[in-house]
């Protein structure tokens, strides 16, 4: 059996990032997003010549914007998680039940 070391830490829950760490990331992420549809636009203006490389270029950065607001304002630790059961109420048993039929 191996040993672990000391420094390694143990995860022991499935605890989601702070609130900062979150929305640093998600800081992050917009700004690469507007970064990106800066430089597709500075590039469509330096490509006008070849006009449709540039239309090319605005289309497929032009939903940009948008995409980075989405995903700005997702919250992650929403997404996929089942919300916890709340309460100590009792559970639904599945029972079988004779009917009767009149």
């Amino acid at each position: 059996m191996r040993r672990r070391r000391r420094d390694e830490t143990v995860l022991i829950t499935d605890a989601a990032p702070s609130l900062d760490d979150e929305q640093r990331h998600r800081k992050r992420v917009y700004a690469v997003l507007m970064v990106v549809h800066l430089v597709g636009f500075a590039t469509a203006g330096l490509l006008a010549h070849f006009w449709m490389v540039a239309l090319g270029i605005v289309v497929v950065t032009g939903a940009l914007p948008w995409i980075a607001v989405v995903l700005a304002n997702d919250r992650a630790s929403r997404r996929g998680k089942p919300r916890a059961k709340r309460g100590g109420g009792p559970e639904i048993e599945d029972r079988h039940h004779d009917q009767i039929d009149i």
